[in-house]
Order: C-alpha cells, then sequence, then structure tokens
C-alpha cells in the first residue's frame, strides 16, 4: 500500500510539472525561472499553493491572493498521472519494464496536454516514443518502422498527404503504437479513439473546436488497450 501511496505522489507531481511545461513553452518562457505564479496578479505562490491536488481542492481552485480561478486540467492531470502511475507499479515488477513504461506514459500525457491546449504536439518528443520503442523491441520490423517514423519528423515528407483523415502527428503516434505493441492491439486502439472522439465531438458541438485534437483520445484509447 505504501509503494502505491509514493507512486501516486511522484505521478501527481510529475503532472503538476508537465502542466507548468506545457504553459510556459508556448510562450517561449523558462521553465525553471520565474518561480510558480499567478498569471493574473502575477504573486509568487508559495508551497502551500503548490501541492498537487490536495492545494487545488484547498483553495477551492482559486489564487489564494487575487481569488481569479485557475483552470481545473491541472488538477486533472495531476490526479490522471498519479492514478497510472499507481496502475503501472501494481502490475510492473520489473524495474526496468517499470521504468520504460513510466517514461512512455509521461511522455504521452504530455502530448495530449500539448494537444488540447494548443493544438500542437513536439514531434521530437514522438521521436523520443519510437527510439525507446526500437530500444524494448529491437526487430527489422521495429527497425523500419523507427526509420519511417525519423522520415516524418525530421523532413519535410507528410505522411498525412497521402493517408487523409489523420494527422500527421497522429499518423506518427500511431506509428509508435505500431513499434511499441502487438498489431491486434492496433484496431482496438483506433476504435476505441475514434468512438470517444465522435461522442464528446457530438455531445459537445457548441464548445468543440473546428480543430479536433486527436491525439488525447489516440493515447487514451491506447491505455483502455492496454489495461
Amino acid at each position: 500500500m505504501l509503494i502505491q501511496i509514493y507512486f501516486f505522489i511522484i505521478g501527481s507531481i510529475v503532472g503538476s510539472f508537465l502542466t507548468l511545461c506545457t504553459d510556459r513553452l508556448a510562450i517561449h518562457q523558462s521553465i525553471i525561472s520565474p518561480r510558480s505564479h499567478c498569471f493574473n496578479c502575477q504573486h509568487l505562490l508559495g508551497i502551500y499553493d503548490l501541492i498537487p491536488i490536495l492545494s487545488y481542492c484547498l483553495l477551492n481552485g482559486k489564487c489564494r491572493y487575487c481569488k481569479q480561478a485557475f483552470p481545473p486540467n491541472s488538477c486533472f492531470t495531476e490526479l490522471a498521472l498519479g492514478l497510472l502511475y499507481i496502475k503501472l507499479s501494481t502490475f510492473i515488477h520489473q524495474p526496468l519494464t517499470l521504468i520504460f513504461n513510466l517514461i512512455i506514459t509521461t511522455i504521452l500525457i504530455y502530448l495530449s496536454i500539448d494537444d488540447l491546449k494548443h493544438t500542437y504536439v513536439n514531434g521530437y518528443l514522438i521521436g523520443i516514443l519510437g527510439l525507446l520503442g526500437l530500444l524494448y523491441h529491437p526487430t527489422n520490423i521495429t527497425l523500419i518502422l523507427f526509420l519511417l517514423l525519423l522520415i516524418s519528423v525530421f523532413s519535410s515528407f507528410q505522411y498525412s498527404t497521402i493517408f487523409k483523415g489523420l494527422g500527421e502527428a497522429d499518423f506518427e503516434l500511431f506509428i509508435v503504437f505500431t513499434i511499441l505493441l502487438d498489431l491486434r492491439t492496433l484496431p482496438l486502439i483506433l476504435l476505441c479513439s475514434s468512438l470517444t472522439c465522435l461522442i464528446f465531438t457530438l455531445g459537445l458541438q457548441k464548445i468543440t473546436p473546428r480543430q479536433i485534437p486527436f491525439i488525447p483520445y489516440l493515447v487514451f484509447g491506447y491505455f483502455l488497450a492496454t489495461a
């Protein structure tokens, strides 16, 4: 039980840091300085304002100083990554495999947040995912897939011009899933992600942006298929 609590705390802290990274990198600001502060009143936040999940709940989702409401996405990310870290630590007992899956999960969550907030995805991070998959499953097929991924990430060639319906980053992430997983799992990922996207798009038509970020749905499908 203690080990699960430990991984939940670590996951929630990492989730908080990922939210900070997506917010600051989007405006080309350092992730190190200045210290965490309220974007409305610019007041520096103390340690009691930055406890993952707990601070948000105790402060009712508002800044302690100016009472400006904070978006709940940071709290959701902290909770989600904490729960995912618990799941991985519970079912994976081999240290290297656990570390590998923690890194994969963390990068996937970061890509999802970035796509949701800014409809932008860092292709280099997808390349890192592909490299991790190749190192974990070093076969001729995964090597070929990784080379195809590199062509997309580091050149102007776009697979999305050939395979209509998916964005380039969506297609790159699907190549990563092909490297990481059994081929029989891929249709399930695509089915889950497509159905989830359809449900949310139809249910939230009035607030759904014209450009739908599909990476979060692919990642959700990945977690469902590998649960």
